[in-house]
């Protein structure tokens, strides 16, 4: 197991207009909790408190069939400063609170945060916009936050070079995405000419496909001339 990750190692530096993705933080989101305690035939009392939450769904799950529209209800867990909590997070990823996912400086005060699989709400997509984003994870801080979803909700212990290779693909498609939006085209428009077939690369096979297979170098200097095609004209 790897230590605890820096915040250099765990974020994004320059996130861009990236689409809302698993593991993101988001600020001042109402965080909605039933009361303990009930008996059986009375229902619970709601409260809802705005705090910090990383939504957890995979990124393809987090859209429609379109591949832009997010779902309506998001899937969220709360994000908290540990020592507030009277939480201690330990050097050695290994030893850290299982159920947790260190969110180290979030932010920017030096202060651990961490994500709480055991804390999970649902809010209106609304909510998570990029105007009250706080970090974007890194490629390594993704797969550090999906290896400690899966030894929450598993016990399971997989290695981070496993998740990194399992979603590279889903990472390019990301970064790609949101490089095509910083060239001022939009989200739709990407997934239209990713999903469209190209006699070049082989029968009935698009760029997604082509992504899907392992092709991400192909994929990336598709993308790359495409944009530079705009700076002819």
């Amino acid at each position: 197991m790897p230590d605890t990750p820096s915040a250099d190692g765990m974020y994004l530096s320059v996130p861009g207009p990236r689409a809302v993705f698993q593991g993101d933080v988001y600020c001042d989101v109402p965080f909605t909790k039933a009361s303990a305690g009930d008996t059986r035939d009375r229902d619970p009392k709601w409260a809802a408190k705005r705090s910090h939450v990383a939504p957890i769904l995979y990124p393809c799950d987090l859209v429609a069939e379109d591949n832009v529209s997010l779902i309506r209800a998001q899937p969220i867990v709360l994000v908290y400063d540990a020592a507030a909590r009277g939480l201690s997070i330990a050097a050695d990823l290994e030893d850290v609170t299982t159920g947790v996912c260190p969110l180290p400086d979030l932010e920017g005060d030096g202060r651990m945060w961490v994500a709480d699989f055991r804390c999970v709400s649902v809010v209106d997509r609304f909510y998570l916009g990029e105007e009250n984003r706080v970090r974007c994870l890194s490629e390594y801080g993704w797969a550090i936050f999906r290896q400690r979803l899966a030894t929450s909700t598993s016990r399971a212990e997989i290695e981070i070079d496993v998740l990194l290779d399992l979603g590279s693909a889903t990472w390019l498609e990301s970064e790609l995405e949101t490089r095509w939006v910083e060239a001022s085209r939009d989200r739709p428009s990407f997934h239209g000419w990713l999903d469209t077939e190209r006699s070049d690369i082989g029968e009935h096979v698009s760029y997604r496909d082509a992504l899907e297979a392992g092709e991400l170098g192909l994929v990336r200097r598709a993308v790359e001339d495409e944009l530079a095609a705009d700076q002819l004209f």
